[in-house]
């Protein structure tokens, strides 16, 4: 194609003998001249335009809320340095609305609001010279907690998830709204006047096409009443739909709106598939994987090589395609937000480790990869415009640091923590955290642990059979000491207190106690599912829920213990005690505290929870840095060192408390250096937490 035909000839001027112009310089004029006239176009099999003018999209997914607000403007520039000109990004509902109509976009007072200002990251993302992709749910799958989903929904049940079921349906309308009505000033082009705005599509619903396409139970219903939703909302864009039409055809698709495609391997099956079912629309592929996630007690790390990267980006351009990145930068599952997967087979669940590393360009902390550089030569070499815009340097890398350890000189014992419960519950039956009926002003629990206690004779040989699971993980205590084992490794899997054994049963066989015995069965959330089927993803509660037999007498009194470890509840915690670790060598949940010093500016750095000396004794637990939450620790592997930022530490003395399941050290370590496990290419089918990768981001 001439550079006149390509390139608007009243702009050639602005570019000879200059180093370029922005995007929105390009962009804005457009064919006629007339500034911005028209939005994105999907008109052409080879290529998008925008305000009349070709482009070929390469966008990078950035999920704000997994990168601290302090590092948006770091990571956007990485990915305009890159030649990336648009950001995509999901919405998460359970953040933005945590309560049922309470709603959060940056000043909510919880504890990821600080993370939360949706506009101000849509707007800083034209401020770096990048459009947008939006995708605001209300279903993102992401490998985020519920994907997405907030966990109040399930308070009243029966409740059919992603259908046009009312109970469902009016309150994803109700978020949908709410969000666009704080976006819809940032589009591109509106009819009612250009607004020049930075986003150019928005997403209808995610990867419907794999909800229920096997066994016909989709709701093409929802996804026309999210269309309209939309559309009343505000949102003048181009629309479109995601999924992997090899494997789904056209089934999570609306009528007359673009479809997209998600894959890593078999990409060239994928997108004859998405030409057959729309020969005269440009290729997009939404999500290019160019990495993967991993899950606690799987044995390996998994990857994606320079080379296969380089070979499926390739096929792309080959079919003149436009891409997403997902992810360019993965970022972390801060808190207790990370998803988790339900398998067909044994364990038959697995949750999703903190680190979303993701193996992509950028690592968890921003730094460059070979994959960064390669992807960066890929698109300036196919790029038609490449030459003609400005792009900004690369950011400087600030090295991580490795902070002098820290002593946990106090700590909480199991029994102080269940007094500072702030809502106890009596009961004749065990009830799931989020139908208690009282926590979070009726909402139900969301996240973090949950304790059923029940006070019986319990001599020794006495069985405790419980009918069901337990979701997720369980802790058998008997007079505030575990009785059952730790579970660090897959093998463990098979023992009492996993959530892959059915009417699970145990034996007393060392009676710490026999008459008035206080029992407590310590449950924790170890992340909802993202991903699976309708049957799968409407049955997400959590704790204890069926029948519990000591003795073969069913428990029918019951103290519930709420623990969800909010931010404030850490930061408010006394009753601290003096921490002498050899007196605390029993199996049994507590939390400790120490103190960090930092002389100088902070900078990133890892708590080594596996190190050669001292660490092995952090076998499972939580991390709170100056009462932030940043993410689950487990000896369960791959992953053995825990992301932290370098803006949540500050000059001066430094709160770490640890909230650890079993055991716990004295001390905390860190490292410059993540450890993510020992890497693979492919999942191994002979290992289900590696098995046969699902269609799914």
């Amino acid at each position: 194609m001439a550079a006149s035909r390509l390139f608007p000839l009243f702009l050639l001027g602005m570019v000879v003998g200059s180093q370029g112009v922005t995007l929105y310089e390009y962009f804005t004029p457009g064919v006629t001249g007339e500034g911005i006239t028209a939005g994105l176009e999907a008109r052409d099999r080879n290529t998008f335009h925008l305000n009349g003018l070709p482009l070929k999209i390469f966008g990078g997914s950035l999920h704000y809320f997994r990168v601290h607000p302090d590092y948006w403007r770091d990571r956007l520039r990485k990915y305009r340095a890159a030649g990336l000109n648009t950001v995509d990004l999901y919405v998460p509902w359970n953040l933005h609305e945590p309560e049922k109509g309470v709603f959060d976009f940056g000043n909510g007072g919880r504890d990821f609001s600080a993370f939360l200002d949706l506009p101000r990251f849509i707007q800083m993302a034209q401020e770096e010279d990048l459009f947008v992709v939006f995708r605001p749910g209300p279903y993102v799958c992401a490998e985020w907690e519920f994907g997405g989903i907030p966990s109040w929904l399930l308070h009243e049940h029966p409740m059919f998830l992603r259908t046009s079921f009312s109970g469902y349906q009016e309150r994803a309308n109700i978020f949908i709204s709410e969000v666009v009505s704080r976006v819809k000033d940032l589009q591109w082009y509106t009819a009612a006047g250009s607004a020049g705005g930075p986003i150019i599509m928005t997403q209808v619903e995610n990867e419907y096409g794999h909800w229920g396409y096997d066994d016909y139970s989709r709701d093409t219903v929802h996804l026309e009443n999210l269309k309209q939703t939309l559309l009343s909302a505000g949102i003048e864009t181009i629309l479109f739909t995601s999924d992997s039409p090899d494997t789904t055809y056209d089934y999570g698709s609306i009528p007359g709106e673009l479809m997209t495609a998600n894959f890593k391997f078999g990409g060239k099956a994928q997108m004859d598939r998405l030409l057959q079912l729309q020969p005269n629309k440009p290729i997009f592929v939404t999500e290019y994987w160019p990495g993967w996630f991993d899950h606690w007690f799987a044995p390996l790390h998994v990857i994606l090589t320079v080379e296969s990267f380089e070979t499926i980006l390739q096929e792309i351009f080959d079919y003149q395609g436009s891409v997403n990145f997902f992810m360019f930068h993965g970022g972390t599952n801060f808190g207790f937000m990370n998803g988790a997967n339900l398998l067909d087979v044994w364990p038959f669940y697995a949750n999703t480790v903190t680190s979303y590393d993701y193996d992509a360009p950028l690592t968890e902390s921003g730094n460059y990869t070979v994959k960064y550089d390669r992807a960066a030569e890929m698109i300036a070499a196919y790029d038609p415009i490449a030459s003609y815009l400005d792009k900004p340097e690369r950011p400087a890398i600030v090295p991580a640091t490795a902070y002098p350890e820290v002593q946990l000189t106090e700590f909480i014992p199991y029994s102080g923590i269940l007094e500072r419960a702030e809502y106890i519950l009596q009961a004749d039956k065990a009830i799931s955290m989020e139908q208690l009926p009282e926590v979070n002003n009726g909402n139900g629990q969301s996240y973090g642990y949950v304790v059923y206690r029940t006070v019986v004779d319990l001599p020794e040989g006495s069985t405790i059979l419980m009918r069901g699971h337990v979701r997720d993980l369980l802790q058998l205590m008997v007079e505030g000491k575990q009785v059952n084992s730790p579970l660090l490794s897959i093998s463990d899997l098979t023992e009492f207190g996993s959530w892959a054994n059915r009417d699970a049963q145990f034996e007393v066989t060392a009676a710490a106690c026999t008459v008035s015995c206080t029992v407590d069965f310590f449950v924790e959330n170890l992340g909802r599912a993202n991903f699976g089927k309708p049957h799968q993803l409407d049955h997400q509660m959590k704790g204890l829920m069926d029948d519990v037999y000591i003795n073969g007498v069913k428990v029918a009194a019951w103290d519930i213990f709420s623990l969800e470890f909010k931010n404030t509840w850490v930061q408010s915690l006394t009753g601290w005690q003096p921490y002498n670790r050899n007196d605390n060598l029993d199996y049994a949940p507590r939390i400790l505290k120490g103190t960090l010093a930092i002389a100088g500016t902070p900078t990133d750095t890892y708590f080594d929870f596996d190190c050669a000396d001292g660490c092995a004794d952090w076998l499972h637990g939580a991390v709170f840095v100056n009462s932030f939450n940043v993410g689950r620790y487990f000896q369960a592997g791959p992953t053995k060192t825990l992301y932290i930022p370098g803006p949540l530490l500050q000059q001066g003395d430094n709160e770490i408390i640890v909230m650890e399941n079993y055991l716990g050290s004295d001390r905390v370590q860190f490292t410059t250096m993540p450890v993510l496990g020992l890497p693979i290419e492919n999942r191994n089918a002979d290992n289900p937490l590696l098995g046969v990768e699902m269609e799914q981001e």
